[in-house]
């Protein structure tokens, strides 16, 4: 799961890409991960979604995606 980003502008901009990931899966069908690490924040999207349990680590992410 994510938490929200202390800067609004940001957040707004990570919702927009994953938006735009997520369409353009499903046009392509190409699956995407999206990782973004701050040193007390994360988010992370599998297929523009951003319901990515906890307990699955990022290689878990990436590897879904080779």
């Amino acid at each position: 799961m994510y938490n929200e980003h202390p800067d609004p502008e940001v957040m707004a901009a990570i919702i927009r890409l994953s938006d735009a990931l997520c369409q353009w899966e499903r046009s392509t069908e190409i699956e995407s991960v999206l990782i973004i690490r701050e040193k007390n924040w994360s988010y992370r999207a599998q297929s523009g979604k951003p319901n990515v349990p906890d307990w699955v680590e990022d290689t878990q992410l990436l590897e879904m995606i080779k």
